[in-house]
């Protein structure tokens, strides 16, 4: 049985008519980092979303250094965290390195070797 991807590239039984990620209330934006600089940007829904290289991944990273599901982000009553799946290097935040964080609008999340910046509503 095949999937099918909505736009915002969620994996998707082919019997769905729209992605039910992408119907989440949305919640903010996680901008990745580069030389300091804004570079590609993932939506952050309400709810759990997993974060990694895997296609089952509501926030899905190709990167070499990340895991198939690396972490997942959770925002319920407007509390923002990340969990760190131990399946690769830790996560920092603000350069601290944590398993399990709150998130604040504005905190620089690194994951591998790659920086974002969570951008909140």
């Amino acid at each position: 049985m095949g999937f099918k991807y909505c736009k915002e590239g969620h994996v998707m039984d082919p019997s769905w008519k729209q992605c039910p990620v992408c119907l989440a209330p949305l919640r903010g934006w996680l901008v990745q980092l580069k030389d300091n600089l804004p570079g590609t940007v993932y939506t952050i829904h309400e709810g759990k979303s997993f974060i990694g290289s895997g296609a089952d991944c509501e926030i899905r990273i190709l990167d070499g250094n990340l895991s198939r599901q690396h972490a997942y982000m959770t925002i319920a009553d407007s509390i923002c965290s990340i969990v760190d799946l131990g399946n690769g290097a830790l996560i920092k935040v603000n350069n601290c390195e944590t398993v399990k964080t709150t998130l604040i609008d504005g905190d620089v999340i690194q994951l591998g070797d790659l920086s974002f910046k969570i951008k909140l509503l």
